[in-house]
């Protein structure tokens, strides 16, 4: 029986691509080997999302400390991140691999949605093919990713779920194998960066590999923060 191709492969030849890849690796891999990593991955992981999702409403527009709809914004983001804690993600990710609008879904209506997108249904069928075909598991985290930001498919709330969706499509594809990286205060220092890239992914190969250089980017800081987490323990 031959093997189906990868439709991610041909993204490995734009320039940058399998260079920031290779770093984010290497600097995940390095994070993995820390002792507490190899004892208790539950409580750096644990630690990880909750600054995950706070990181991600500073994203959304929250301002620390706020009150009123800040704090909303926060509680959604923790809601939606609820998914990634260490005693779920794993059957999560089994799950997401088979059935990714399944989770697509769940995810939305913790962050206050009805569970089906608001627009953008092709795209989601071709993401959801894309996940389930075994693709590229280095590359498809920052697809997830781009292609849900670049599509609104959930209105105002597609950058939680984009987020979220990217960080489980890491841990069940081996990128990020226990979720350990934290890469939201990145994105959340370079905002501005971030939300163009997202809005170019969907303007053709350049513009995919620009998201996906940023997005291994934030994934070599999260694994930074996450020593710093592994560090403080």
């Amino acid at each position: 029986m031959t093997a189906r191709p990868d439709p991610l492969a041909p993204l490995r030849r734009i320039p940058g691509v399998v260079e920031s890849m290779t770093q984010a690796r290497n600097a995940l891999a390095a994070v993995h080997r820390r002792p507490v990593n190899l004892r208790r991955p539950e409580i750096t992981g644990a630690e990880g999302v909750l600054r995950g999702a706070r990181a991600g409403a500073l994203i959304d527009g929250a301002v620390p400390g706020g009150a009123g709809e800040e704090s909303a914004v926060v509680a959604r983001n923790i809601d939606v991140y609820s998914v990634l804690a260490p005693e779920f993600v794993q059957d999560t990710a089994r799950v997401f691999l088979r059935s990714p609008l399944q989770v697509l879904a769940r995810m939305d209506v913790l962050a206050g949605g009805n569970g089906r997108p608001e627009r953008a249904v092709g795209e989601l069928m071709v993401l959801a093919a894309t996940v389930t075909s075994g693709a590229d598991p280095d590359l498809l985290p920052g697809i997830v990713h781009g292609q849900l930001l670049s599509t609104s498919a959930f209105g105002e709330r597609t950058g939680v779920i984009a987020r979220a969706a990217s960080r489980l499509a890491a841990v069940a594809g081996g990128f990020d194998p226990r979720g350990l990286a934290v890469p939201e205060p990145w994105l959340n220092r370079y905002r501005a960066e971030y939300r163009a890239a997202g809005e170019s992914f969907g303007t053709g190969p350049e513009g995919v590999g620009r998201f996906l250089v940023l997005h291994m980017r934030s994934f070599v800081a999260g694994a930074e923060e996450a020593e710093g987490i592994a560090a403080a323990l």
